[in-house]
């Protein structure tokens, strides 16, 4: 039963033994996802006045930071946003000097996106403070739940 529980469908009985998912198990992860999700959101939400950016185009801003070189589409896909948002966020930003387009290899019409040194400049003290929160727990958890973590995570987000 509780390989069932943890192994995907079709997936050969390879699970560890010691992997084993009870609900509250997950409850307890869920919780803490939501938690350092506040953490994250109250560290942004300050950058939002400090910026005076609103929450979408910031966290448009910190996706070209974190992903430089991604086309408009790529860009729309990962925010699950539409065109004409993504479009109008561009353009707001891009009054500002925030973001630089460049043309992408083969295909003109396609336009890599990363941050000008004014966009880079006005992340930096948001990015410090992320970095310095993430870096503060993995020195709390240890060297070992760097790569647990990252591996968790990645597999979350796929």
């Amino acid at each position: 039963m509780a390989s069932e529980v943890n192994q995907k469908t079709g997936e050969s009985a390879r699970v560890d033994p010691r992997l084993f998912l009870r609900e509250e198990e997950l409850d307890s992860g869920i919780a803490l996802l939501l938690a350092s999700e506040r953490i994250i959101s109250d560290i942004t939400r300050k950058a939002q006045r400090q910026t005076g950016l609103n929450a979408s185009g910031l966290r448009l801003l910190m996706t070209i930071r974190f992903e430089p070189g991604l086309t408009v589409t790529e860009l729309r896909d990962k925010m699950g946003a539409t065109t004409p948002t993504i479009a109008r966020l561009l353009g707001e930003l891009d009054k500002k000097n925030l973001v630089v387009k460049t043309q992408g290899g083969r295909d003109a019409r396609r336009r890599r996106l990363t941050l000008s040194a004014e966009g880079e400049q006005m992340l930096r003290p948001l990015v410090d403070k992320l970095r310095s929160a993430l870096r503060e727990a993995y020195r709390d958890a240890g060297a070992n739940a760097v790569s647990g973590t990252r591996a968790v995570l990645e597999a979350l987000t796929q």
